[in-house]
């Protein structure tokens, strides 16, 4: 067996720079999926690159890659003001890099370049994948076909607590010019960001549990770069937003582009404002609708009323003879039976007065006999009573002199007198040689006087 060539583990990963930086000499164009950012103090960027399997999230490839602070200042604001949106975790990148390796640190990319068209593209894709998705399960619209309230006064309201959007949309309608008064609760959430979808989410769960307690939802935030609008072109936010059983409004703060958020939602306004100005518009045409209803049946009953003037007073005059006619000759029919019942009446009296009589006499008589029997009754009842009382009281006598004598004959002391003794030991009764011991004291109770004895065997 020949002799093995021995390495250090730093000569190996000497070699294995070495190969790197002679077969990769120049930058490349890498395409991945940006897991991992973190900014440190120093303004570097350290990122995490994954590559996924197609329709799933198993990665196939990872790598560690770095933005030195002094390119990072160049490629951040160029590339959010052209891709219209921040580097974010979940997003495709297109990056120019070195490849490396450290001997201590590993592999990684050096990052010098990024282009930002790729990412839009991949963005523009992205949009076209979620709302073709969105189509194909048939909820695209569902929102917009919610009935809006007549009166929406109950608003939740998603939005960041400290957003200027959200403290101009609460004064909006709270200082409204007709005097409209509304409900609010805030459920917090951030509005931009890698955390905004997770934040809307539960959000939007939150109000779901309470959905009886409002009207509509609607989602604000105040201005922002273009690049803060990215977190609403999502499918989880959309999908929730589409079943959601209240009106959704938006009103996320630009002018140009329409988010899918925007495009499901039951309307969609530029800003904070115009939704408020949305919200008081409806509330506006419907007391515009029921203002012009009440005059409306104010001026038919109007024209209702002068119509029937007429036929009124010539029916009230026609109606007046009658009435005078059929009233004279009710009151002589009404003489007549007045006349008819007095006399029916005072027969009538008489027979009842003369029947009410005969029934107290024979009430009268009839109680008498009653408490006459009922008296006897009583009176042997008592008699009865007073001789059991007697007999039982002598029995119980006679027992009570049995149970005295048979009690003196079980006295202890009688017992004694007749030459019996008792002994204890420890202030118990003796039974048992056994629980006897040397050294023992016992006590022996007699007739007249008491024995004090100590056990020797």
């Amino acid at each position: 067996m020949g002799t093995k060539e021995l390495l250090t583990l730093s000569q190996l990963n000497h070699m294995v720079r070495e190969t790197i930086e002679e077969q990769f000499p120049y930058p490349l164009w890498v395409v991945a999926e940006l897991s991992e950012i973190k900014i440190n103090a120093s303004g570097h960027c350290y990122m995490e690159l994954i590559e996924k399997k197609p329709d799933s999230d198993q990665p196939t490839a990872k790598a560690r890659a770095v933005i030195w602070a002094y390119t990072f200042r160049m490629l951040k604001p160029y590339f959010e003001t052209t891709a219209g949106r921040p580097l974010a975790p979940g997003l495709k990148i297109l990056v120019q890099a070195e490849v490396s390796f450290h001997e201590i640190y590993g592999f990684s990319l050096n990052i010098k370049d990024i282009d930002p068209s790729y990412t839009i593209g991949e963005m523009a894709l992205k949009r076209k994948e979620i709302i073709e998705r969105l189509q194909r399960e048939g909820i695209l619209e569902m929102n917009k076909h919610l009935p809006f309230p007549l009166v929406p006064q109950n608003i939740a309201i998603i939005s960041s607590e400290t957003a200027a959007g959200f403290q101009d949309f609460v004064h909006q309608l709270t200082h409204n010019p007709y005097g409209y008064r509304f409900n609010f609760v805030l459920f917090p959430a951030i509005m931009q960001g890698a955390e905004a979808e997770g934040t809307l989410v539960e959000a939007l769960e939150h109000i779901y549990e309470k959905e009886n307690k409002f009207d509509v939802v609607v989602i604000i935030r105040g201005g922002g770069s273009q690049a803060d609008l990215g977190s609403f072109d999502n499918y989880r936010i959309a999908q929730h937003i589409t079943q959601f059983p209240l009106p959704v409004i938006t009103g996320i703060g630009h002018e140009k582009d329409e988010t899918v958020t925007d495009l499901v939602a039951y309307a969609n306004l530029k800003t904070p404002t115009a939704v408020a100005e949305f919200i008081l518009d409806r509330v506006r045409n419907f007391e515009e609708r029921v203002t012009t209803t009440m005059d409306q049946i104010c001026q038919q009953t109007e024209e209702k009323i002068s119509g029937y003037q007429y036929f009124l007073e010539h029916y009230t005059y026609d109606l007046n003879n009658l009435l005078q006619s059929k009233l004279v000759r009710h009151i002589r029919h009404l003489d007549h039976i007045k006349q008819k019942l007095l006399y029916q009446t005072d027969r009538e009296n008489q027979n009842k007065k003369e029947k009410l009589l005969k029934y107290i006499h024979d009430l009268k008589q009839g109680i008498s006999i009653y408490l006459q029997w009922h008296q006897q009754k009583t009176d042997m009842y008592d008699r009865s009573t007073q001789t059991n009382i007697n007999q039982y009281f002598t029995q119980k006598d006679h027992k009570l002199v049995l149970y005295s004598k048979s009690l003196s004959y079980l006295d202890p002391l009688r017992v004694l007198q007749r030459g019996y003794s008792i002994t204890r030991l420890h202030g118990n009764a003796l039974k048992d040689m056994k629980n006897i011991h040397p050294e023992d004291i016992i006590h022996t109770k007699l007739f007249r006087g008491e024995i004090k004895s100590k056990v020797i065997k």
